[in-house]
């Protein structure tokens, strides 16, 4: 007579269940967390990539969806893209729609557009260390926020800059690169701006001056946070160094972060306050009977 064990199968059923719902939560948070850090970071390069001078401004939004700020400025334009503009050539006013998109707590993106809505000129800006995008200026390849200055060529050539601002709470800094046939006929003009990270202020520049010394050694030293292309079309002066990136006093008011950060910093910010205040009470009452 053989001897058949009796097996509780409904135990295991939902033992199994359970741990098939746990791992579907688990796979949500990771999926959750990849999106919102490392896989966002390679779909903001990605999407980068994809624009250039002349797309459509409908283009841009379905990459990067709609912009958070938008609003006008004047600059100066060549009168028609031609591959090697010469000194004398006409320029004349125009009226651009400046649009600024932020990337969660990454950087921003910013896109200048003529009447017809074709983007003139885009910028890219980091302030994270999660987001170091790898992009081209021209036929050198740098790192946003971990490649120097130094390494691309000195803007020595005429009309190139650098172009540097040094204020009491404000600071820029930009100088642009060309290349000619190599470089699409393209403009880039890549620096520091203090809307991004890391911040390296040109300490040392006095007003429109400042030493050859003192700028080699700047550039060696500053990483890049910022590149702006350019079209072949518009003229650079009036728009750098503080066109390299988005208007830090305006990208500044919005609030990036997590809400659930928000309290926890709002809270530590109390409890902090609540300590010094109860620090400089039991100072006053040993000394108020010395007073």
């Amino acid at each position: 007579m053989s001897f058949s064990p009796v097996i509780e199968t409904r135990l295991n059923v939902w033992t199994l269940a359970a741990v098939l719902t746990a791992l579907y939560g688990l796979f949500g948070i990771a999926r959750g967390w990849w999106h919102a850090s490392l896989g966002k970071r390679r779909r903001l390069i990605r999407a980068y990539r994809r624009i250039a001078p002349f797309v459509r401004h409908d283009y841009v939004t379905e990459q990067f969806g709609e912009p958070a700020w938008q609003h006008k400025r004047t600059v100066r334009k060549y009168a028609a893209p031609i591959e090697g503009i010469e000194p004398d050539e006409p320029l004349e006013d125009v009226e651009l729609t400046v649009r600024t998109w932020p990337l969660g707590l990454l950087g921003y993106l910013v896109t200048w557009c003529n009447d017809d809505d074709e983007v003139l000129m885009y910028s890219l800006t980091t302030r994270s260390r999660l987001f170091r995008p790898r992009v081209s200026i021209g036929p050198h390849r740098i790192t946003l926020g971990k490649t120097a200055l130094a390494a691309l060529p000195s803007p020595n050539a005429e009309d190139s800059g650098p172009w540097f601002e040094l204020g009491a709470r404000r600071f820029s800094y930009a100088e642009e690169h060309y290349f000619g046939n190599p470089g699409g006929y393209l403009r880039w003009a890549v620096g520091m701006s203090d809307a991004g990270s890391p911040l390296t202020p040109p300490v040392g520049c006095n007003g429109d001056a400042w030493a050859a010394e003192d700028v080699a050694a700047f550039r060696h030293a500053a990483r890049t946070n910022s590149v702006l292309v350019i079209g072949p079309t518009i003229d650079t002066e009036g728009v750098l160094p503080r066109g390299i990136a988005p208007d830090l006093d305006t990208v500044r008011l919005l609030e990036l972060r997590h809400p659930i950060r928000v309290a926890l910093s709002s809270a530590c910010y109390s409890a902090r306050t609540a300590v010094e205040r109860r620090k400089d009470r039991k100072r006053k009452v040993r000394e108020g009977p010395l007073a």
